[in-house]
């Protein structure tokens, strides 16, 4: 089987020849060759001596016996750029032909053209899996169409207009659409021919915080030790992190001291430093910088009490099944993302969207009814046990492979 990947994620190469991606894709691409076998990924790429842009905070060269094969084409630096589209899709139209199943997503500016690839498959008779990773449009909205003002914003909203059905017409004709957030299935599940939500946690069972060890940590807490907080993210806006800042000083306010750690950095990152200064908690909020994904994660998550994720979109919530595996509740506001990732009330908890009251509140109550969180770390516990990466990369592989056998016999 020729598995075809089309992204619009970038890579560059080593000395070695090898290719380098962001280290979270890095992970998805071998959870996806150890369910599906050998995938041949098509994608923007970089010269080494430009540097890679990750979306996590650091890359890895892909090992050789990955069974990942790459072909590169020219970067596009805005839709304008036909030069380099008419070089896209001579290479796209070589490697759908050469496939059996073409993989495509949802793709952001200046990359929307790849869905050629996707239209050509479906015109050859290819089989066709559409994947939509997150609610890109709640965060488009936010981040790109939201800051911009007068004909700009005009502009911008009707190039998500188009983006959004762009993706309406490849789940409407894909043999399979896979759908990552539970807003992404309130929006596109109607439009799609064939489609099932999949969770995309980033763990191994062997990431998974031992039970000894969870116990100690919670009988510290039972023994009075300061609540720790923990965040880990791009520090961005739609993070919702200032509005977790302020909830810290309402309860410093009230005599109430929990320990707050923001790992990550971004755009926001002095912002936020100068929030806590004003609101009187510089001390009780630490920001010592990002983390390299896999031991360094775990380990930092290992050591705090509970993970506050306070995100005003909808995002796909890796970052909650990180912190599950840690054997953290997670306490996130109220979305369709969170309400059905989040358990509330069993391993994890939910406050009001936007609300710092709220958020305090929630805080304040975890400060005192320790049993309860204790009770919920279990849980949590228990739920990264049963949802790791091989686990749904398993279901999404049986999923694929008969949907598409069903397409085959249906023919």
């Amino acid at each position: 089987m020729n598995y075809l990947l089309v992204t619009h994620i970038p890579f560059t190469r080593d000395e070695h020849g090898q290719p380098v991606v962001d280290s979270l894709w890095a992970r998805d691409l071998i959870g996806l060759t150890k369910a599906l076998g050998p995938i041949r990924v098509t994608a923007p790429e970089v010269d080494p001596g430009k540097g890679l842009t990750t979306w996590g905070p650091n890359s890895e060269a892909l090992p050789a016996s990955s069974n990942i094969s790459f072909r590169g084409f020219p970067e596009m630096k805005s839709a304008r750029s036909f030069g380099a589209m008419l070089k896209i899709r001579a290479i796209l139209k070589q490697e759908v032909a050469a496939a059996d199943i073409v993989h495509t997503s949802n793709f952001f500016p200046p990359y929307t053209c790849l869905s050629y690839a996707h239209d050509l498959a479906v015109k050859l008779g290819k089989k066709t899996v559409f994947v939509i990773a997150e609610d890109f449009h709640d965060m488009l909205a936010w981040e790109w169409v939201r800051p911009s003002q007068g004909l700009s914003r005009w502009r911008r909203e009707r190039a998500l207009d188009r983006i959004d059905q762009r993706a309406r017409k490849s789940a409407a004709s894909a043999a399979l659409t896979l759908l990552h957030t539970p807003a992404a299935v309130e929006r596109y599940r109607l439009a799609a021919r064939h489609s099932m939500m999949i969770r995309q946690p980033g763990h191994e069972l062997t990431q998974v915080i031992a039970e000894p060890t969870l116990d100690a940590r919670l009988q510290a807490l039972a023994d009075g030790a300061p609540l720790r907080l923990t965040a880990a993210c791009r520090h961005a806006e739609l993070k919702g992190l200032d509005l977790l800042i302020r909830a810290i000083g309402l309860l410093n306010d009230r005599g109430v001291k929990v320990e707050l750690t923001l790992y990550g950095q971004g755009p926001e990152t002095l912002h936020l430093q100068s929030i806590a200064a004003t609101a009187g908690v510089g001390g009780q909020v630490r920001m010592p910088g990002s983390l390299r994904a896999g031991e360094e994660l775990d380990s930092a998550l290992r050591a705090s009490d509970l993970f506050v994720m306070p995100h005003r979109t909808t995002d796909f919530g890796r970052a909650f099944f990180d912190a599950m595996a840690a054997g953290l509740p997670v306490l996130a506001f109220r979305t369709p993302a969170s309400a059905t990732t989040v358990y509330d009330g069993q391993d994890g908890f939910l406050a009001p969207l936007d609300d710092v009251q709220g958020l305090a509140e929630r805080i304040s109550w975890l400060h005192t009814e320790r049993a309860t969180l204790a009770a919920a770390s279990r849980a949590a516990r228990r739920r990264a046990l049963e949802n790791t990466r091989s686990e749904w990369f398993r279901i999404r592989a049986n999923w694929t492979l008969s949907l598409l056998n069903e397409s085959s016999h249906a023919a």
